[in-house]
């Protein structure tokens, strides 16, 4: 079986409409990718995703296309991660595992669309643990 690092980095290589990082998990930031080129998270917009259980909670629905400062923070008592998937597209992003408390974040690239996002753990989404985030150009 895949290490949930593995996985990550092959959802990644599905897309080349999200710069998705597949960064580490955790209580820090994670690093730039080597050889991409990185918008600063001053020019960049933010978007926090509040995981708990049974929700997302955004901190915008609406966002404007380009560089966002992504964040999740699980705020829940069990693990949950947070997909992301463009309107149209077959192809899903992922963040890493989280584990409660812990919260991890990164430069992405979002094209203007609808985006869906949610927890893959079984039983998650179907719990309620599902957004949609508009991005407008």
């Amino acid at each position: 079986m895949a290490s949930s690092t593995a996985r990550v980095g092959a959802l990644s290589l599905l897309t080349l409409t999200l710069a998705f990082p597949t960064a580490v998990s955790g209580d820090t930031h994670s690093a730039p990718r080597s050889g991409q080129p990185q918008a600063s998270a001053a020019s960049a917009a933010q978007l926090r995703v509040t995981e708990v259980e049974y929700r997302l909670l955004l901190s915008s629905g609406v966002i404007k296309a380009g560089p966002v400062d992504l964040e999740a923070i699980d705020r829940g008592m069990n693990q949950h991660d947070l997909r992301l998937q463009h309107a149209g597209s077959n192809a899903q992003m992922a963040s890493p595992l989280l584990a409660p408390g812990k919260h991890w974040s990164d430069i992405v690239d979002l094209r203007p669309g609808v985006y869906k996002m949610w927890c893959s753990l079984p039983e998650h989404a179907r719990l309620g643990m599902h957004a949609t985030l508009h991005v407008v150009p």
